[in-house]
């Protein structure tokens, strides 16, 4: 009579029961600690190992088999770890690094980062999510550095720039969109509509922001700015530098509250002259040198205020003297103390003339739509 193998699974013997209770207890210990230390990973890993030990008890714990335990219960850990820290806004176990600044931490991890606006607080933390958004803790806690100072200075001291939050405050010498601008060393010119300045291109602030700012619509080349972000990296190119700042975020407000019109009338009348195409409306002026638009801060001419969308052709028609209807169609003119805007029937033309005081209907004309259009 044959003897049979016995199916029997093997017990788990008592160290099974008390490596698998140390390992719960560590983990816990582990999230009990609210604070970024080396001992914190060390000791999460130490449980990792007792509890591959556990699964491979009735496996051949063949290389192959402890590796593929081991990155499979390091993943889930992660998983965890970040589950928690956003949940709970707890600081990750699993930080690769921290960014210290001022009196800011901001622990990296894997999908997240944890902003700590007060190194000394530990409870009020702010949680970003697959690193979405820019700096994010109050930018007064920051001083002010003006451009011209931080790049006069920024190559020869970049070690202690490099990976710090910094607040610069200086004019945009270039802007695409609204995910990017750039800042320059200027000098002042005599020049001082639209903020004009001369700058100098030997050096370059390039900064970058994490996603779209509507807010960047209502700034343009010349305006003054005031950015906080993440100082990465310096570039060379043939002797002209290139400063990159990432995690950008503008901490500035332009003054469009109230403006007023300053016009100079031309001496000669001839066409109308192209201000600005907004695509509903072109905007033309008619017997006018120029035309300031004056803000609290700066002073604009009108074709620069209405393409940075700090000005809407709207608010030009505000409060008239007197409002005259044209007999032909339905265009009209609005009479102001110093010029006249004329307002072509939209049924027939995009047009809106500004023009002189003593504009009227029959110095002008409106273009008319095209059969195309």
């Amino acid at each position: 009579m044959t003897k049979t193998k016995s199916n029997k699974k093997k017990p788990k013997s008592k160290f099974n029961y008390i490596s698998l209770l140390i390992s719960i207890i560590i983990i816990i210990l582990v999230l009990m600690v609210n604070e970024f230390t080396a001992i914190r990973p060390i000791m999460w890993l130490l449980a990792i190992i007792l509890l591959s030990i556990n699964i491979l008890y009735k496996i051949k714990p063949r290389p192959l088999n402890i590796l593929i335990v081991f990155i499979t219960l390091l993943f889930l850990s992660i998983l965890v770890d970040g589950l928690i820290s956003i949940s709970f806004k707890r600081i990750p176990v699993f930080s690769y690094s921290v960014t210290r600044s001022n009196n800011i931490k901001v622990y990296n991890a894997v999908g997240l980062r944890i902003w700590q606006c007060d190194k000394e607080d530990y409870k009020n933390l702010i949680v970003d999510p697959f690193y979405q958004n820019g700096y994010l803790c109050n930018a007064d806690d920051i001083d002010v550095i003006e451009s011209n100072s931080f790049l006069n200075t920024v190559v020869s001291d970049y070690s202690s720039y490099k990976n710090k939050y910094v607040k610069i405050k200086g004019k945009i010498s270039r802007k695409i969109g609204q995910n990017y601008l750039e800042m320059q060393p200027y000098e002042n010119s005599s020049i001082t509509v639209n903020g004009y300045v001369t700058f100098a291109d030997n050096i370059t602030l390039r900064a970058f922001f994490k996603k779209e700012t509507p807010e960047l619509d209502h700034y343009d080349i010349y305006d003054e700015i005031t950015i906080v972000g993440l100082i990465k990296n310096l570039e060379n190119n043939n002797g002209k530098y290139v400063i990159y700042m990432d995690e950008t975020k503008i901490v500035s407000n332009i003054n469009l509250n109230g403006f007023s019109i300053a016009v100079t009338k031309s001496n000669t009348c001839q066409d109308k002259k192209l201000l600005y195409n907004r695509g509903d409306k072109i905007i033309y002026s008619y017997c006018l040198e120029e035309m300031i638009i004056k803000y609290p801060d700066n002073n604009y001419e009108i074709a620069t205020a209405l393409s940075s969308n700090k000005l809407n052709l709207e608010d030009l028609y505000n409060n008239p003297l007197e409002v005259l209807q044209n007999d032909q169609d339905n265009s009209t003119i609005l009479k102001f103390s110093d010029y006249s805007i004329l307002i072509c029937d939209d049924t027939l033309s995009k047009d809106v003339i500004i023009g002189s005081k003593n504009m009227t209907f029959d110095k002008v004309t409106c273009d008319i739509f095209t059969e195309q259009e």
